[in-house]
């Protein structure tokens, strides 16, 4: 799974609860109660789930050397699906009907409302018969790293489907509550641990440029917000977290940081009383959005997208980044990623990690790499921080005045 090998894709998730704090036989014994078990018997579910412990959906052996690395746990969620496709129950149903009406002496072969039951009923009848025989399985194995140090869980794979049986089983077994941290649920976590839940609450997105040419109907249409001088943010509107959009505006002040400030961010050493400081480079893609929801997309690839006039007028007609190829390093350090990031939902994938040297075994190489993930994991967080600090400071007026600045001086 890609905790272990290649690139890294994972979506982040604070853990709440009565939570195990180290990888101990307890935690594994919860795991192993709750592995994955097929329906043996009759039709299956249409969705099963249980965990395995991530080297191949059929193993539910764990140990520690599976699936104990100090601090944290690396297992993996098995969701099998049973479900016949539409064509394939179409196709039955029109044969079982054709069948049914050969038994007729009316040449028409019109079924009366009886037979048409009854040729319903042996289409059913064929499709569980096949799902009990396990014809229409699929199986996916999805990875999970679970920092219990950090109390956060990193999940491979996105979308609703998937977060709904990791939360109904995390649950159900270690009876802890999941929140995803997208950009949104990140800040109120965040100002919420300061006190800081009405600055949350009002915080509002920011106008870098003025609105563009149709924003006053579209606005009206699809906010009911009068004041078009603030875009609204449309995916962000349509989000769970209607406050994603800070994830937007912090992708938008680091590219700020890359071209005005040499591409740098100090950031704050967790329990430490220094800073790392940290370089990005946008590389290879990007795609940008309109905050007003009017202007479209547009999706720009090539070695520095950045630097593209296209990209520099996309921002001055309202266009904010979404989506980003991005270069991150550690400048104290030889420790680079290459990864792509999804900045309203907080989300990393591709992630190339840095070259583990001097590995001695198979398992110091995991133990590197979980070090690894949970530390782009971590600099991702206080860039973050350090942004929102600014953002909800005096000074955030005076900076935006210069993000809004910058873009009007890029425009072609």
């Amino acid at each position: 799974m890609s905790f272990i090998s290649g690139r890294v894709t994972f979506c982040r998730f604070a853990v709440s609860g009565d939570a195990p704090t180290a990888a101990d036989e307890a935690s594994l014994s919860i795991l192993s109660e709750y592995a994955f078990e097929s329906q043996s018997i009759g039709v299956p579910q249409e969705i099963e789930a249980g965990f395995v412990t991530g080297e191949h959906v059929f193993d539910t052996q764990f140990d520690y050397n599976k699936n104990g690395f100090g601090p944290a746990l690396l297992f993996a969620l098995r969701i099998d699906t049973h479900k016949v496709p539409s064509d394939i129950k179409q196709a039955y149903k029109y044969i079982h009907e054709k069948a049914v009406a050969s038994q007729k002496d009316d040449s028409l072969g019109f079924l009366s409302k009886h037979e048409k039951r009854e040729a319903t009923e042996l289409t059913n009848r064929q499709m569980q018969e096949e799902l009990a025989a396990g014809k229409y399985r699929k199986s996916k194995m999805i990875p999970i790293l679970w920092d219990l140090q950090n109390k956060e869980l990193l999940f491979g794979a996105v979308g609703n489907t998937v977060a709904e049986q990791l939360h109904k089983i995390m649950r159900d077994s270690f009876g802890v509550e999941l929140d995803q941290m997208t950009s949104g649920a990140t800040a109120r976590h965040m100002l919420g641990a300061k006190g800081e839940t009405r600055d949350f609450e009002d915080i509002r997105p920011s106008a870098f440029t003025a609105p563009p040419a149709g924003a006053a109907d579209n606005h009206e249409d699809a906010a009911g917000v009068q004041d078009i001088s603030i875009p609204f943010v449309p995916w962000a509107a349509a989000s769970v977290d209607m406050k994603d959009f800070l994830g937007n505006e912090f992708l938008l002040w680091l590219w700020w940081m890359c071209e005005e400030h040499e591409g740098m961010v100090e950031i704050d050493v967790q329990d430490q009383s220094r800073k790392d400081k940290i370089g990005i480079l946008f590389d290879k893609t990007l795609n940008m959005d309109c905050a007003w929801g009017v202007g479209g997309k547009q999706t720009l690839a090539g070695d520095g997208p950045t630097r593209l006039v296209e990209a520099a007028d996309a921002m001055a007609t309202g266009k904010w980044p979404r989506k980003a190829g991005l270069l991150i390093a550690e400048l104290d350090s030889t420790e680079q990623w290459e990864l792509t990031f999804q900045a309203d939902m907080m989300i990393i994938s591709s992630a190339k990690l840095p070259p583990t040297e001097e590995v001695q075994s198979p398992r110091e190489l995991i133990d590197a790499r979980i070090l690894s993930i949970r530390r782009i994991s971590e600099i991702f967080t206080r860039m973050f921080w350090t942004y929102l600090d600014l953002r909800t400071g005096k000074s955030w007026p005076t900076r935006r005045e210069a993000i809004s600045a910058w873009i009007s001086k890029r425009k072609r």
